[in-house]
């Protein structure tokens, strides 16, 4: 009879071991409250520039595209990584044109330089 006592002491032992393990996992798993925080916790390759534009250029709207894609998250609808290109797609089908700063480099005597500094230096094209 002492081997089923033993038996069923380490079969608790067992059970609270993994019960407390799935419960660390899923506290680590669950996303934050804040809409914003859930967001950034799922921003990719240049998310957040798009992201800090997007606040600037329409605060209000910006705010409450953060809330649904926030609450999305929360939920688990959505489970994949908001890199710009994807967040500015989003933006821009809810009709935000965000404005991004580009610029076009060319290769000069082994370094990058500006479009524009190589038209002012009176260099080739090409």
């Amino acid at each position: 009879m002492s081997g089923d006592a033993e038996l069923d002491r380490l079969m608790a032992k067992r059970r609270a071991e993994l019960e407390r393990k799935a419960r660390m996992l899923k506290e680590r798993e669950a996303p934050p409250s804040d809409p914003r925080q859930a967001l950034l916790s799922r921003l990719g390759h240049r998310g957040l520039e798009v992201l800090e534009n997007a606040e600037l250029q329409f605060p209000r709207q910006t705010a409450m595209v953060v809330q649904q894609l926030g609450s999305m998250i929360s939920s688990g609808e959505l489970r994949e990584q908001l890199d710009g290109g994807k967040l500015l797609y989003i933006f821009r089908l809810v009709g935000l044109n965000v404005r991004m700063q580009t610029s076009i480099r060319v290769e000069q005597d082994g370094k990058m330089v500006s479009l524009s500094e190589k038209i002012a230096g009176g260099g080739e094209l090409g």
